[in-house]
């Protein structure tokens, strides 16, 4: 009796390692596309087109990646503080207006 139910339930191990192989080829995917997402490159050249992005509706990557490059840039000082892309431009923008004003 046993053999038979082996014979119609089908092998196992196969559907398995079908399904092990399409979860593995849907994160690769997915680690692709959000790769090609760093990629994009923002317009940033003062300190407004970055509160643009940053008090815009995207997502916390994109502000975050935003601030990043204003950083790299030059733009603005970084933020002392691990924190949100907000909170980190407007310390930033802080420290900067404040260097300023120390300096005179």
């Amino acid at each position: 009796m046993s053999a038979i139910l082996m014979m119609t339930t089908g092998n196992d191990s196969t559907d398995i390692k079908d399904t092990k192989k399409e979860n593995t080829e849907k994160v690769v995917k997915k680690k692709e596309d959000s790769d090609k997402k760093e990629v994009k490159a923002y317009n940033i050249k003062n300190k407004e087109d970055l509160a643009k992005i940053i008090y815009s509706k995207q997502d916390e990557q994109t502000k975050m990646n935003a601030y990043n490059e204003a950083i790299e840039k030059g733009i603005l000082p970084r933020s002392h503080n691990y924190q949100e892309a907000v909170y980190a431009y407007e310390e930033s923008v802080w420290q900067d207006e404040n260097e300023i004003t120390n300096q005179k």
